[in-house]
């Protein structure tokens, strides 16, 4: 297994000239289809590695995963290197800024206070 940050969700990015110029209808309409459209990516995503994972184990496939002590590891390592990359520009750090707090929230811990300590980004 692999040390990585899941994304699940989806999203659509437009520059903002055509998107002040669609009506209101038509953003409403093209944020739900979105979202429409992500959770139900998300959820063939979920079913496909489900029946995955019977294959692997019907195949007497040997699954290894990192300890916690291996995750604690790499992520002491990754973190300056995020950081550093994150602060190449202002719209980096934001876009980091946010990918950093929902790696810090309960859905996955990867990382605590104690390792941004002292780090600082550019915004």
């Amino acid at each position: 297994m692999s040390l990585y940050q899941p994304v699940d969700i989806m999203d659509i990015t437009v520059g903002m000239p055509a998107w002040n110029a669609l009506s209101d209808e038509v953003k409403q309409f093209v944020e739900m289809e979105t979202k429409s459209y992500s959770v139900e990516h998300h959820a063939k995503i979920q079913q496909a590695n489900q029946e995955t994972w019977k294959k692997f184990e019907a195949d007497g496939t040997e699954v290894t995963r990192l300890s916690q002590d291996d995750v604690a590891i790499m992520t002491e390592v990754a973190v300056p290197i995020w950081y550093k990359y994150a602060n190449r520009d202002k719209a980096s750090a934001r876009i980091f800024k946010t990918q950093l707090y929902y790696m810090m929230s309960g859905s996955l811990g990867y990382v605590t206070p104690d390792l941004i300590e002292g780090m600082q980004l550019d915004l």
